[in-house]
């Protein structure tokens, strides 16, 4: 399959995801119980994430050539991300000198563009050096 449309669909996935967190965080009201709390944490998750990932298969679907190269790296990363959203302590755990998992979603979705994207500049230049020599 044509990398263009392999990333054009996960940019719509991704975009997808997004707005179920805006809808989760902004719209939807499930009351005071520890449920609403983890939906809540979870979906600042997605609030916070799939922006990251969006903005990433949007600068592919313009650099297919670099896809191999991010694809390498975003194999390990997101599973590792995943994992720390889903099993982050709570901030009421006793441990007060942890951050709130929002900034920590914050965090790992800026460490990711910043790490896609220096990827996909390393090879896009490198490729047009290639080109060029």
């Amino acid at each position: 399959m044509n990398t263009k449309k392999i990333t054009f669909g996960l940019l719509v996935i991704s975009l997808v995801g997004w707005g179920i967190g805006v809808f989760l965080l902004k719209f939807y009201d499930c009351g005071n119980s520890i449920f609403c709390y983890n939906l809540t944490t979870r979906s600042f998750a997605l609030y916070y994430g799939m922006p990251a990932l969006a903005f990433i298969f949007f600068i592919l679907i313009f650099t297919q050539q670099a896809f191999s190269a991010w694809k390498k790296f975003a194999i390990w990363f997101l599973p590792l991300a995943i994992l720390l959203f889903i099993f982050y302590p709570d901030p009421a755990s006793g441990d007060y000198f942890s951050p709130y998992p929002e900034q920590i979603f914050k965090w790992v979705s800026i460490l990711y563009v910043v790490i896609s994207i220096l990827i996909v500049a390393l090879k896009t230049i490198r490729q047009r050096t290639e080109k060029y020599d």
